[in-house]
């Protein structure tokens, strides 16, 4: 192999570890994991990778600095659910940027109980409600840690993503679908047909 071929393949090497990295990078929180959305109009649509936007908000964190110990921050922060199966929050307080996790909940009657992704059936009336496998229903709301902060989530934004190819023959993910509003979603898609039958809120 000549001296210009080795060069060319080392190169071809180097930009598709590169290329993987970047994609890597590019899909923090986006795994394969099927599900079915309810659109504006109850159509039931597939999906592979997404994330949903849950809204912008105002919160207190608890967060430890250098030389002050534990205090109380003011952050304005967007949350999404990733199709990694969380829920992160990312913003900018008075200490510069912040991140949190979210523990999802059910709320009955004023009672908050955890739930996981495994859990539930279906997700409807626009994300802030919630069908149980084992048949509870309630509220959708999601739990701050630690400081035990509850908020209500706002109306359900779909971004959904296309596994590809890129120029140098990597693979990415593309957006093909940009903040939809939906009305649910659910891991089945017998359980997105039942969240499509479900009553909405004006």
């Amino acid at each position: 192999m000549n001296r210009v071929l080795r060069v060319t393949v080392m190169f071809a090497v180097l930009l598709a570890i590169s290329a993987g990295t970047v994609f890597a990078q590019g899909a923090r929180g986006m795994i394969e994991r099927k599900a079915w959305y309810v659109d504006g109009d109850r159509k039931v649509g597939e999906m592979l990778y997404w994330r949903i936007f849950l809204g912008d908000y105002n919160v207190k964190l608890r967060r430890s600095f250098p030389g002050e110990g534990e205090i109380t921050v003011d952050a304005g922060m967007n949350f999404q659910f990733f199709s990694a199966g969380y829920i992160e929050g990312n913003g900018t307080g008075s200490k510069g940027r912040v991140s949190a996790l979210m523990g999802m909940r059910i709320r009955i009657d004023g009672q908050v109980s955890e739930i996981k992704i495994e859990e539930i059936d279906y997700i409807y009336d626009y994300g802030t409600k919630v069908a149980m496998k084992d048949g509870r229903k309630g509220e959708f709301v999601m739990q701050m840690q630690p400081e035990n902060t509850i908020l209500e989530l706002k109306r359900f934004q779909l971004s959904e993503y296309k596994q590809v190819k890129g120029q140098w023959g990597e693979l990415e993910l593309k957006e093909v679908r940009d903040r939809m509003p939906i009305i649910g979603i659910s891991f089945t898609k017998e359980g997105a047909a039942r969240a499509a039958h479900e009553a909405v809120s004006e």
